[in-house]
């Protein structure tokens, strides 16, 4: 049976779970938090040589990184399918999940220390970080069509992204920089609110209140961050 190591409260590693929960296959989870190292799972880097979440353990081996895991699903799995038919099709996907997860997601988690301390960021860094969500506002305007899916009538890898990456962006520019640069994106209310209804999504969410507490408590055991 495959393996998901990870934590619940982590959005990467909801992607890979969320990814497996729409194929419909039977996984276990594994209980892991990030930064694995020296004083914590020393274990795991034979897994996960960075120590990051998500980690699938296979038949054939180990796999990290959460785009990764969902490009081996699809293949491996092909039905459902979470990628469009033909190249170009395919490649658009890629493209719009290039700008979810690095121009939105990766950009605003430079502002989670200050999140979980409380603290403001440097000016500088707070003028990159809305700089750049802006500018991925703009592309995924341009890219999402928001009529039901982002990428039409099925649901997709971009989806799978989109749905457990656009409320971290929100939380992080709106309590940490007093900005909402999605709030500007057409469609996008309407659409997040639809996603939310699949039940596999549901399952996501209550997993992931579920496990907030666990993982507040490494933060602190750990690297003595008193969150809240």
């Amino acid at each position: 049976m495959l393996k998901l190591h990870g934590f619940s409260a982590s959005n990467y590693y909801n992607v890979a779970k969320l990814a497996l929960l729409e194929k419909g296959l039977e996984f276990e989870e594994v209980l892991v938090y990030t930064s694995a190292g020296e004083k914590y799972r020393p274990d795991y880097l034979d897994m996960s040589p960075l120590g990051k979440v998500p980690c699938l353990e296979t038949d054939e081996g180990f796999l990290t990184e959460s785009r990764c895991i969902v490009d081996y699903l699809e293949r491996a799995h092909p039905q459902p399918a979470l990628y469009p038919e033909g190249a170009f099709a395919q490649a658009k996907l890629l493209e719009l999940t290039q700008i979810i997860d690095l121009y939105l997601e990766l950009s605003a988690r430079r502002v989670l220390p200050n999140f979980f301390t409380r603290t403001p960021p440097a000016d500088a860094v707070a003028a990159e970080v809305r700089d750049v969500i802006s500018k991925g506002c703009a592309a995924l305007s341009k890219l999402a069509s928001f009529d039901r899916f982002l990428l039409g009538d099925q649901f997709t890898a971009a989806d799978v992204s989109g749905v457990l990456h656009f409320p971290i962006v929100r939380m992080l520019t709106t309590q940490v920089l007093d900005c909402d640069p999605l709030a500007g994106v057409a469609g996008l209310e309407g659409y997040l609110a639809r996603l939310e209804e699949r039940p596999s999504v549901q399952k996501v969410r209550v997993d992931q209140e579920a496990a907030f507490p666990g993982f507040i408590a490494h933060l602190r055991e750990h690297y003595g961050i008193s969150a809240g």
